[in-house]
């Protein structure tokens, strides 16, 4: 699985609830699966498979896991990829691509300008 994660320092509670507001600001539904995991939803599964590369990259679905985790250097955020864009071909999965580097990167600066970011790396 691809995914990105994230080393903030600070409350764990505060970086959970940070990464969340972060995903709900760019449209992305949560469904908690425990208090410190969630599922991270947007855009149409449907319209993904009837439009393949051409739902673009505001309709396509997109899917993260996203989980917290306590680490000796501070909160460890993992999001995982759920969707790959595979139903819109070769077009689709570089819109995909390009569409998960621009939440990891929106995320990063959510916690780059709070001032707890340590660092982020690629799973």
């Amino acid at each position: 699985m691809k995914g990105q994660t994230f080393l903030v320092g600070g409350d764990p509670a505060t970086a959970r609830n940070t990464v969340y507001a972060a995903l709900e600001n760019q449209g992305f539904t949560l469904t908690h699966i425990d208090d410190w995991s969630a599922d991270a939803e947007r855009g149409s599964s449907g319209a993904s498979v009837l439009l393949g590369a051409f739902a673009g990259k505001k309709g396509r679905h997109v899917k993260l896991r996203v989980t917290c985790e306590s680490a000796p250097e501070g909160t460890v955020i993992t999001l995982t990829q759920g969707t790959s864009g595979v139903s819109g071909g070769l077009i689709g999965v570089s819109q995909a691509s390009s569409l998960y580097s621009d939440i990891y990167n929106a995320v990063g600066l959510t916690f780059q300008n709070a001032g707890v970011l340590i660092s982020r790396g690629n799973i």
